[in-house]
Formats: C-alpha cells, sequence, structure tokens
C-alpha cells in the first residue's frame, strides 16, 4: 500500500490543476479526474454496476483542492485521484481504538442504509464488491485500488483513491482481475413476476449479443442459472432485459433459454444436482492410481465447497481438478517446494517484500516470502491472498497461514479462488481457451497439460 505522501509526490503534477483534470461519466453522474486513469474510474463504475449498487447525483465527487481536515496538507482529491461515493449512506468516522470495517448483512442497498442511519453498519457496500474492487491489479500484478473502510483507526468508507504511480496505471489494467459478472441479488419474498423470465441452461454460460446472431458483437457472459426476461424473438435469436424492467439489453440464442417455471428446482439445484453425479469413484480414473485414497477423503469436502459458492456445475468443477491436478497431483494440500523459481540464496526469498514477486504478490513485510508461500489445493500464494480470501472465508490465514493446508479450509480456499474469478474462467470456458483458465488461477501456463488432462476427462464423463 502507498502511503498518501508518495501518492502526493507521484501525483504532485496535477495538485489543484483543475483545467488539467479530465470530466468523464460515472453513472449518471460527471466527475472530474487527473488524466490518465479514465480506465481505473471506468472499472470501479463497471464492478459497482455489476454488484447492482447505486450511486447518486450530488452524493457523489472526486477533484476538489483542499486541505485534509484540521491540517496544511492536501487531500487526495487535490490531485483528482480520489473519489467519495453516496457520501451520506457511507460516513467519515473517527471511532475509539482500531476495528474493522462493520458491513451491513442486509439484502438491499436501501436497507443496509438504513442500518448505516441507525449505527449498526459503517457502509451501504458489500464485502462482495469490497473485495472485487481491491482485487484489481495491473498487468504488473500491481493494486490499483485503496478503500476508506479498510483504515483501522477511522472508517472512510466513501473514499476511494488510486494506490499507485502514473506510469504503474499507464501499463494498463490486467482485465482477467476484474470480475464483473452480474451479482444475482438475495431472494426476496416473492412478488408479481414480469412476463417473460427466463433463465440460462447453458452450463458454460451463454452470450448475450448486441443484435440476433453471431455475427454480431458479444457483450458479456451469462452465467448458467442467470435470470433474465425475454421481451421477443426472432426467429432463434430473443431480445432481452437484464434488469427485467423492459428495457432491451442484448440477444441471446433460445435454444439456452428455458422459461423459470421449467426449472423448478432453480439453478442452485441444478448445480449442485450435476456435482451430485459426480463420485470419488468417477474421477479417481483420471488422476494417478497413488491418489485413490485421497480423493476418497478429499472430494466429498471440495465438492460441498462448491456447491456451497453456486460452483456445482460440469464446467467449474472441471476447473477445480484440473486445478488440484495441476498444483497438488496427489489430491492432497500441500506447501509449494522450494525451487528456483521461488529461492535464489534463501527459501522464497524471491517473493520477499522488496522483490519484483513480492510486490506482485502484495508482501510487504521481510519475511512474508517464506510466510505466505504457496498452500493448499489452490497453492494460494502472497500476503495478498491470504488477507483477501482469508476476510471472505472468516479465517484469519494471514496470522496462521498453515490453515490453507487443511483440508476443508483449502477446498473453501479453492472455492472461493474460482468463485472470485468465475466470470472470466467461464468466459475462456465458453471459448473453449483453457490456457487462459489456466491463466485465471496460476498467472501462466505452469501445469497447463496435467490441468486440460483432467479438464476434458471431466467434461468427457460428466458433460
Amino acid at each position: 500500500m502507498a502511503s498518501t505522501d508518495q501518492l502526493r509526490q507521484w501525483w504532485g503534477a496535477y495538485e489543484c490543476k483543475k483545467s488539467a483534470m479530465k470530466k468523464i461519466a460515472f453513472f449518471k453522474d460527471k466527475i472530474r479526474i487527473a488524466p490518465g486513469t479514465d480506465a481505473a474510474w471506468k472499472v470501479l463504475e463497471t464492478i459497482m454496476a455489476a454488484h447492482g449498487y447505486k450511486v447518486r447525483n450530488g452524493d457523489t465527487g472526486a477533484y476538489n483542492c483542499r486541505n485534509i481536515g484540521g491540517t496544511n496538507l492536501k487531500s487526495l482529491h487535490s490531485y483528482g485521484i480520489a473519489l467519495d461515493v453516496n457520501w451520506t449512506t457511507n460516513p467519515y468516522k473517527d471511532h475509539a481504538g482500531t476495528r474493522p470495517v462493520i458491513f451491513s448483512d442486509k439484502p438491499t442497498q436501501k436497507a443496509r442504509a438504513k442500518d448505516v442511519k441507525a449505527g449498526l453498519a459503517d457502509t451501504d457496500m458489500t464485502p462482495g464488491m469490497i473485495a472485487d474492487i481491491l482485487a484489481v491489479r495491473t498487468v504488473e500484478g500491481v493494486p490499483v485500488f485503496e478503500w476508506g473502510g479498510t483504515w483501522n483507526g477511522v472508517k472512510d468508507a466513501m473514499h476511494f483513491e488510486l494506490d499507485l504511480a502514473p506510469e504503474q496505471l499507464a501499463k494498463g489494467i490486467d482485465m482477467a482481475t476484474v470480475n464483473a459478472a452480474p451479482v444475482m441479488a438475495a431472494v426476496q419474498p416473492p412478488v408479481a413476476s414480469p412476463p417473460g423470465m427466463m433463465t440460462v441452461t447453458a452450463r458454460s454460460g451463454l452470450y448475450l449479443r448486441s443484435g440476433p446472431g453471431t455475427d454480431f458483437a458479444k457483450m458479456q457472459l451469462m452465467p448458467f442459472g442467470t435470470v433474465v426476461q425475454a421481451l421477443g424473438t426472432s426467429g432463434d435469436w430473443t431480445k432481452l432485459s437484464l434488469e427485467a424492467d423492459g428495457i432491451p439489453d442484448g440477444h441471446a440464442h433460445v435454444s439456452f433459454l428455458a422459461p423459470v417455471s421449467a426449472t423448478a428446482a432453480g439453478p442452485v439445484t441444478m448445480a449442485a444436482e450435476q456435482a451430485e453425479t459426480i463420485t470419488a469413484a468417477g474421477i479417481k480414473p483420471l488422476f494417478h492410481p497413488s491418489a485413490g485414497s485421497n480423493i476418497d477423503k478429499h472430494w466429498p469436502q471440495v465438492r460441498d465447497a462448491l456447491k456451497r459458492v453456486d460452483l456445482g456445475d460440469v464446467p467449474m468443477i472441471a476447473m477445480a481438478l484440473g486445478t488440484i491436478n495441476a498444483e497438488t497431483a496427489g489430491f492432497v494440500p500441500i506447501s509449494e517446494y522450494i525451487s528456483k523459481y521461488n529461492t535464489k540464496v534463501t527459501p522464497f526469498d524471491l517473493y520477499d517484500a522488496g522483490t519484483a514477486k513480492g510486490a506482485k504478490l502484495g508482501n510487504t513485510v521481510p519475511g512474508d516470502g517464506p510466510r505466505f508461500k504457496g498452500r493448499g489445493f489452490v497453492q494460494l500464494t502472497g500476503r495478498y491472498n491470504y488477507s483477501n480470501i482469508g476476510t471472505q472465508l472468516g479465517q484469519d490465514l494471514t496470522g496462521d497461514p498453515e490453515l490453507a493446508n487443511d483440508p476443508v479450509i483449502a477446498s473453501g480456499i479453492l472455492a472461493r479462488f474460482l468463485k472470485n474469478k468465475e466470470s472470466q474462467i467461464r468466459a475462456a470456458i465458453a471459448d473453449d481457451d483453457l490456457r487462459l483458465a489456466r491463466k485465471l488461477v496460476n498467472g501462466g501456463s505452469h501445469g497447463l497439460d496435467a490441468f486440460t488432462t483432467v479438464f476434458r476427462g471431466v467434461m468427457t464423463r460428466f458433460g
């Protein structure tokens, strides 16, 4: 994490230079930002929109030449690299002592805002949305955003700032780290359903296109089980509304859509049923014979973890099993071995704070290299990943990294890691780009053959 002083130095050329700022649309509002930062703020907008988060006009702002309250130091807003979002429902709080941010567990933004007003929560944002925002990286692995809700001494949940230098951002954002898949809203009590509700039945997802045919551009991948509203059919193509508000968003092929009433079990149940058909005995022939007893022991744990995050369909199970074969082979959580890729003098020193690889892994403290070496079914590596996944699972992985080798926790880590990349993985699978699917987990093509063998085997046997 860059210090405020570092950020002031890096972006100093734009201090209070209103004329240099660029005005862009952010949701329905207009904000002024530092030149060259457009892509970052558009990514923030995309992730918020994917989570159904609504940004209010007049309650959000970026550039503002001002000092930090009670000081003569310039706020990062003075440089066009900070944005405050919905400040009335994400207020600044100067609390006693230190504590983590308090999220509301309510299913809607309006209900979460009421919790904020009642003093029961710090923000109307969700932990899932914040995790997706903080996961964004440049192509060189540098974190893009910092959020004021993570600060220990105060809470500034409205506040997002860029956490890198101009030249780092100029390298480009790694879109594989941007989770832009629409997030399914929590189930509400039944109300009168709009007419024409359909669900996606393609196991690998279904592309929404800009027009009725494959010649039209792909707009986004709708995951298996996505519920949409059909507005009218032209031949084999249906015009769809993603928000079920009668406003068209694109087209999809009718072969992979079914009326919601025809899928009475619901999307999650359908995926769960697919998971139950894949048994330990069924997947053993795909692995080395020595892994047999471990598959008997650990496959139920992996399967249940995948079902808990709605990844119980065949393609995502194939993704998980292929990953296990590439990372551990023996179907058991393991620690990373010492190799020329991680060690020069002392074990895992190439991962340590101050090294290029360490920076990409979010390692900031001497000793982080060996402390946060690869572990588990997915070989979770680096302080950032241990902290992020640990928070999502409610496990103190930074305090006790060896927890990542506990089979039950390792299963949860694998499932959550894949869930965080779900939209990009499904898109890669839909394009049969297994090299990209592997890269989304491993960061490269290491173990691609082992991954592909099991992935193809699962799809052939169970797909």
